[in-house]
């Protein structure tokens, strides 16, 4: 984010501006020329992720206040901070005046309204695509693999900060796109309704894509799938006229729909503009599993190797390669960079058991009914020498009918044929074991710390086969640190 005259005034009219302990009106030209010196910033919610020359935004959480830390991020080399004028006495002028010399501080009434506020304007600026990706699984994934393309095609490009997906995630997001980047993707996530129409008015995406259409967030979003996707396709509702919406050409509920603008398709199926045809998966020469396809892409195709066996990852990769086309990325470099694109931090990620007790594939990022499936689709296609064993954890907010999807996943289950160990984690997770054969260990926890003691229980061999598949709010993650290498 560029500090400047013209943004400030526009973005944050009634502010009143700190330097140091010095209070400054908005028209002393000695406040700009101290501005100018600081250039671009970077913006920093989290007090714990703060670099040097970063510019703190203290928001009030429903826990924790911003404000407490102002100490701390100025100490670790914050530029300033923006603060709420009710916190001015309490949290800036009674500190020591070493900590905030030569910093700036903007004071507001709102520091949560201001971040939206600038937020918008920062997109009012800019004059690059903006993309916008959302879905109800595969959005993250997506975006990763489009910021591959974009790397791999030598397009300079902002991608979005891990998950930060809610209205504040997005708005930090638009403040952080750099001057040099010419494509900015934005990923778009909602947990009820109205929160898409919030974020399409924030990022106002000029290409967007919807991934698919599944049961998260369910409950939240109208209660059936016809609800989600009205939800989900309110993301184009701020296109202008060259906006190009990018969606799943294989569900009915994205397809039968009209659209007032151009729209590009997806899929398996022969009708979508690009496919993915012969998808098949094949172990590599070191006993991993790859999946193959040919990707037939506007009158081109090609063979394409994706690094895992997960069902997403191909919808996945057509998604992102259908954004790409509309963003001038060349073919051949569409398929360097998903052959080489390597999945990240919790999704199918593989990791190494300690003690030599096998592998363990950590896929605990989210869990609806759909990634559910996909996984353990995949799960079932893999080879283990030693035990196979599922961790899995209750799915949440899917309406009145979560004992259904659950009592569905237990139909999948029972497609594993050398499932050994099952371990559930809470309470409607035990429904998972319904249709399982007795051969089937099965345990159930209520949390993480039971999770792990029924692993080391029963993971006690070498050469097994773990997946740990469950919702960020089981915490699965602190298990699975105590496991691995």
């Amino acid at each position: 984010m560029k500090l400047s005259k013209s943004f400030l005034t526009k973005a944050l009219p009634g502010a009143i501006y700190y330097y140091g302990q010095v209070a400054y009106d908005a028209v002393n030209d000695d406040l700009w020329s101290k501005i100018d010196q600081l250039r671009d910033v970077n913006v920093a919610l989290d007090s714990r992720s703060v670099d040097a020359g970063d510019l703190f935004f203290a928001l009030k959480g429903a826990k924790v206040d911003g404000h407490d830390f102002i100490a701390d991020v100025l100490a670790q080399g914050a530029c300033g901070a923006l603060i709420a004028n009710d916190r001015i006495a309490s949290h800036l002028l009674n500190l020591d005046e070493s900590l905030t010399a030569n910093k700036l501080f903007i004071v507001v009434e709102n520091t949560e309204a201001a971040l939206l506020t600038m937020a918008r304007t920062r997109r009012d600026e800019l004059t690059i695509p903006v993309v916008g990706v959302t879905g109800s699984v595969g959005k993250t994934t997506t975006k990763e693999m489009l910021g591959a393309i974009l790397h791999e095609a030598g397009i300079p490009a902002f991608v979005s900060f891990k998950n930060y997906n809610t209205v504040l995630g997005v708005s930090y997001n638009l403040l952080r796109i750099h001057e040099s980047a010419q494509v900015a993707v934005i990923e778009m996530g909602i947990n009820g309704v109205g929160e898409m129409q919030q974020l399409a008015d924030i990022v106002q995406p000029s290409l967007a894509v919807i991934t698919n259409i599944g049961h998260a967030h369910v409950g939240h979003l109208g209660g059936s799938l016809h609800g989600v996707a009205h939800e989900k396709r309110l993301i184009f509702s701020r296109f202008k006229a060259d906006g190009v919406g990018v969606i799943h050409g294989d569900q009915e509920l994205l397809t039968e729909v009209h659209y007032n603008h151009p729209v590009a398709k997806f899929g398996l199926k022969t009708k979508n503009q690009v496919q993915a045809r012969k998808v098949r998966v094949e172990l590599d020469e070191h006993n991993q599993p790859q999946t193959h396809f040919v990707l037939k892409w506007y009158g081109e195709k090609a063979s394409v190797i994706l690094k895992n066996n997960h069902p997403g990852s191909v919808a996945n990769a057509l998604a992102a390669a259908t954004v790409a086309y509309f963003l001038k990325a060349p073919f051949a470099a569409i398929v360097r960079a998903l052959t080489n694109y390597v999945s990240f931090e919790n999704r199918f990620e593989p990791k190494k058991l300690k003690d030599n007790k096998g592998h363990l594939l950590s896929d605990c990022y989210n869990a609806n009914p759909e990634n559910m499936k996909a996984a353990l689709v995949a799960f079932a296609q893999l080879p283990a020498k030693g035990s196979k064993v599922l961790i899995l954890g209750e799915m949440f907010e899917l309406g009145d009918r979560q004992d259904y999807w659950h009592r569905q996943v237990s139909r999948e289950l029972a497609k594993v044929s050398d499932l050994g160990v099952l371990i559930t984690v809470g309470s409607r997770a035990q429904l998972y074991a319904k249709m399982l054969p007795r051969s089937v260990k099965v345990h159930t926890a209520d949390n993480w710390q039971q999770a792990l003691d029924a692993f080391n229980k029963h993971v006690d061999g070498e050469d097994a086969l773990v997946l740990v598949k469950g919702g960020r709010s089981l915490c699965l993650e602190n298990m699975i640190k105590e496991v691995v290498e």
